[in-house]
């Protein structure tokens, strides 16, 4: 038969002490003397005693756990972002339960549903690519729980916000391109209903701008943010009677399926067409030719959105909206260069 867990009253009794002496010393509280709280948590721990949860979670209307939602955790920026999320929320005495959408806006909502449904004290989330309809995260706000979104946000939602200086940070590396010798600079973006593709647009087309070179659409690819729909663009782009000859991929992925289809073509990195792009991944660090890239430091943006969720989580009627940008910087590898 399974022991019957141990509670603050078996404590209590053996201490001959009352119930709220005990919760108190097992929070630390100073007003117990620092024996009795010395006492209190020795034997706890020789119990082994374990909080029930769900009586917590009554008691103070807390489960003191957030959620956090990404578009892919093996990304090595999601991954990062939610290891200092972790690392923060520990501090906090706050558990982190993580899931995935896999870029499926299906999955983004039950994810949503089972955080809201275990009560969770806060959610961060960073949309899928298949997000363009927001009634469930609205759903969230609803509810009063707390919100921030990271990366992939959307101007529809009235939320805090935490993102990379995107147009900024393309212009740089568009820029970087052009003053490598580029002079037909072709970019593949994504979704047009996401802001990192609208964003990062922008910064592209501010650098043409520029530095006085034509903006030609048909350098203009939109992709679905996969390796394989980013190496059909290009193969496209390659067949063109005047080719690019440098590519921007707004993430590191698409800027992966530029290399695969250029190296396939038989064109050398950067001699013939140089290739840039976005969220410095492990893979475009190790592959070859190493990857020219946007670091976006995803150490401050996850630092910047739990310090945002547990402002509003500590202090939800003094908390204001607020939307935090991170600036972020150019990596030069291999797959750029300077051109004479």
């Amino acid at each position: 038969m399974a022991q019957k867990p141990i509670t603050i009253k078996d404590i209590a009794k053996k201490l001959n002490i009352s119930v709220s002496t005990v919760s108190r010393a097992l929070k630390d509280n100073p007003e117990i003397s620092s024996q009795t709280r010395k006492a209190v948590q020795d034997l706890a721990k020789a119990l082994n005693y374990r909080p029930n949860p769900i009586a917590v979670a009554l008691k103070t209307r807390k489960t003191y756990t957030i959620g956090v939602i990404v578009p892919k955790i093996v990304n090595t920026f999601f991954a990062s972002v939610v290891s200092k999320i972790e690392e923060i929320a520990d501090t906090y005495g706050y558990h982190v339960l993580v899931s995935s959408s896999n870029e499926s806006f299906e999955k983004e909502q039950k994810n949503i549903d089972i955080f809201l449904a275990n009560r969770v004290d806060g959610i961060i989330l960073s949309l899928s690519r298949q997000t363009e309809t927001f009634e469930h995260v609205k759903k969230i706000q609803e509810s009063d729980v707390p919100l921030v979104l990271f990366e992939r946000t959307s101007k529809e939602l009235n939320v805090s916000k935490v993102v990379a200086d995107d147009a900024d940070a393309a212009f740089i590396a568009v820029n970087h391109l052009i003053n490598g010798g580029a002079k037909r600079v072709a970019l593949i973006t994504g979704p047009g209903h996401l802001s990192i593709g609208r964003n990062r647009m922008r910064g592209y087309l501010n650098a043409l701008t520029k530095n006085n070179i034509d903006i030609n659409s048909d350098y203009i690819c939109r992709s679905d943010l996969t390796v394989e729909n980013a190496k059909e663009e290009t193969v496209r782009l390659l067949n063109m009677k005047i080719p690019p000859d440098a590519i921007f991929g707004i993430n590191d992925d698409l800027a992966i399926g530029a290399i695969q289809a250029i190296e396939e073509k038989g064109l050398t990195i950067p001699q013939d067409i140089a290739v840039v792009g976005f969220s410095n991944t492990k893979r475009s660090q190790y592959m070859k030719p190493t990857l020219s890239t946007i670091n976006q430091n995803p150490d401050e943006v996850g630092k910047l959105v739990t310090d945002l969720l547990f402002e509003q989580i500590m202090n939800p009627s003094k908390y204001v909206i607020q939307e935090k940008i991170v600036q972020s910087k150019l990596v030069i590898r291999e797959t750029s260069r300077k051109r004479k």
